[in-house]
């Protein structure tokens, strides 16, 4: 039997603890290089709750982002890196995206976005276009001129996950449909209402033409993330620096 000195021994428990704390940082570096982060906003205005900034804050919001190097991206550069392909991106990537479709987010979110040269994903419940306090077909066709990107709320904004089959994918079809035929481009991507799912859930969104799901999960995308299981930031009205928010939530 080997037998080595107590002061060997502590040596050796030393390198060890050392090489393993140069291994998570190492680990931790290269993940962070790899991440993308992406925010999840609701509203931008006035209004109460937790899911409303106002314009000032959102727009404070966007020159923390800018000072720290985050670049956006489009929801198309965003798709070829989770396929894993060879695309070029900044170094620090980022996607915004906006669920429910409100009508601050053209009166107010868009209007920050161009004055800050970004670009962000707005998902609509496409059954409540153009009512009141909601996107209308005419700004939506505006804001994709102008480089935002669109995806599907669903229809009426019902949880998938308690709908059965046959109404599940009538909120999928339907939404995705109205988009199309507003944006006349495909439609592929889908946030899930109040962010619940299941494995029918992304089955039925497959089958009817979906490639990418974002769920409300706190956590950042990486290249080969599960596509419709995509991890997002919330950003909330009670955060005071979105670059303290990225950094606590990225990980999940």
């Amino acid at each position: 039997m080997l037998l080595i000195s107590r002061r060997s021994f502590l040596k050796l428990c030393a390198g060890t603890v050392t090489s393993l704390y140069f291994f998570k940082e190492t680990y931790l570096a290269i993940a962070a290089s790899q991440q993308i982060p992406v925010l999840l906003y609701h509203r931008v205005g006035y209004s109460k709750g937790d899911l409303t900034v106002t314009p000032e804050r959102f727009n404070r919001d966007l020159l923390r982002l800018h000072d720290h190097g985050y670049q956006t991206i489009s929801l198309a550069q965003f798709q070829s890196l989770m396929a894993g392909n060879n695309v070029s991106i900044p170094d620090k990537p980022l996607l915004i995206t906006f669920d429910d479709g409100y009508a601050d987010n053209y009166e107010n979110a868009y209007v920050s976005l161009l004055n800050h040269g970004m670009t962000a994903l707005f998902f609509i419940i496409t059954g409540l276009l153009a009512t009141t306090d909601r996107l209308t077909p005419v700004q939506i066709k505006e804001m994709q001129q102008n480089g935002m990107s669109f995806g599907s709320h669903t229809m009426s904004h019902r949880a998938l996950a308690d709908l059965t089959l046959a109404d599940m994918e009538v909120e999928l079809n339907s939404s995705r449909t109205t988009l199309e035929n507003i944006l006349r481009i495909p439609i592929d991507t889908v946030s899930y209402p109040r962010g619940r799912y299941t494995a029918a859930t992304i089955k039925m969104a497959g089958q009817c033409g979906y490639h990418y799901g974002f769920t409300t999960i706190y956590g950042s995308c990486y290249p080969g993330s599960a596509p419709f299981e995509l991890r997002r930031i919330p950003v909330f009205s009670y955060d005071n620096d979105i670059i303290s928010v990225i950094n606590k939530r990225r990980y999940g």
